[in-house]
């Protein structure tokens, strides 16, 4: 268990393209913001909050693509989305990752054998405490659910940049994976009606 006190990371991505500033103000927020969310008694455990971050762009793909009501909240889903929207958002973390000077190859990322098992919220907490949040920045910024996804994949990447001296890059990145697949092919709950869980 890797815990962070007082993490401190970049709030900026100045090599992007100025298309891309939406999603990096987005991003950038919610670095902030989810931080705080997620800190409990003045620490920060680092699988917490890279699996919590990956999980929500993981919903939100989902949420994109699948009518409300398709399943019971927390049903495994078989998710086309998930197929077709995960590789495409898993490049956009490692392209991040590059250009917070984190060089990591696909090949070389290390899903933990336990896959999320380690964080501290359940997925259907960190919905619960998250989706909120996360759901009005998107709004604020102007962005749908699938650019407010892609502006989650940013923040996992700033994530995965500050918690590089207490876990290695590849075995974040690993969780970033697990946690997006989880939020992608698990039923979410109707907006407005998140399951109540305890982590």
């Amino acid at each position: 268990m890797a815990a962070l006190g007082n993490p401190e990371g970049p709030h900026w991505l100045s090599a992007m393209s100025d298309e891309a500033q939406p999603l990096i103000e987005a991003a950038t927020f919610l670095d902030r913001t989810i931080r705080v969310f997620l800190t409990q008694d003045g620490s920060l455990q680092a699988e917490t909050w890279i699996v919590a971050v990956a999980r929500m762009a993981g919903t939100l793909i989902l949420r994109n693509h699948l009518p409300v009501g398709a399943a019971e909240p927390g049903a495994p889903l078989l998710s086309a989305a998930a197929d077709q929207e995960g590789p495409r958002l898993v490049r956009l973390l490692l392209l991040t990752l590059n250009h917070l000077g984190l060089d990591l190859a696909e090949s070389a990322i290390e899903v933990p054998p336990g896959g999320t098992g380690c964080a501290q919220l359940s997925l259907a907490a960190t919905r619960e405490r998250l989706e909120p949040l996360v759901m009005a920045c998107g709004r604020s910024h102007g962005l749908g659910l699938g650019e407010t996804a892609d502006a989650l994949m940013i923040t996992t990447a700033l994530a995965i940049h500050t918690c590089q001296g207490v876990l290695p890059i590849n075995r974040c990145a690993g969780l970033a994976v697990a946690g997006l697949v989880e939020g992608a092919k698990t039923m979410p709950a109707a907006p407005g009606a998140l399951a109540t869980s305890q982590p």
